[in-house]
């Protein structure tokens, strides 16, 4: 009986050991651009929360740090299927919903009596909605380490948009970042 019972306990020890190796998996990723930050000066973060091994739900954001006339920010909330082999890693797809604010200057040039001129305007602040597709990939290293290349491109609605083909109604966004899985 003793033996038995020793038999048991050793066989549930190895089931017990064999569960502790099975780590779950981790659900959210946060992921940042630095070519973008040194290059444009542009902060550009991503942050996901993995739905299933295919699936996941995220918002991205970028947000200028010039001081130009054009500053921009654009919050993306997006949708992700993955098509890889291994937990929400590989090549996806993505539609999104870039929320774009600018700075727009009305500006008015006059002449004075010498020759010379000047300006007066306001600035405004235009907010614009869109629908966006994008495609990418996405890996997992080691230890958490997430490196990630996508891009994609939309269809700002909304504002003072002309309906002149001038590109003022697309915007993108774009990801060549480095992040961690936790």
């Amino acid at each position: 009986m003793n033996k038995i019972i020793l038999a048991i306990v050793f066989c549930l020890s190895f089931i017990n050991i064999g569960a502790q190796e099975i780590e779950a998996q981790k659900r959210n990723d946060i992921v940042a651009d630095p070519f973008l930050l040194i290059a444009v000066p542009l902060v550009n973060v991503s942050f996901e929360r993995l739905l299933s091994e295919n699936s996941g739900l995220g918002v991205n954001a970028m947000i200028s740090l010039q001081n130009d006339a054009d500053n921009f920010t654009q919050i993306s909330p997006y949708y992700r299927m993955y098509f890889g082999r291994k937990f929400a890693q590989g090549f996806f797809l993505e539609g999104f919903v870039p929320v774009t604010m600018t700075k727009e200057y009305d500006m008015v040039y006059f002449m004075d009596d010498f020759g010379g001129y000047f300006t007066e305007g306001n600035e405004r602040t235009v907010t614009t909605v869109g629908v966006g597709f994008g495609v990418g990939g996405k890996w997992v290293i080691r230890n958490g380490l997430v490196i990630e290349a996508s891009g994609g491109i939309g269809r700002r609605l909304g504002g003072n948009l002309d309906d002149n083909w001038d590109g003022e109604g697309v915007t993108g966004k774009i990801m060549g970042g480095i992040g961690y899985r936790f």
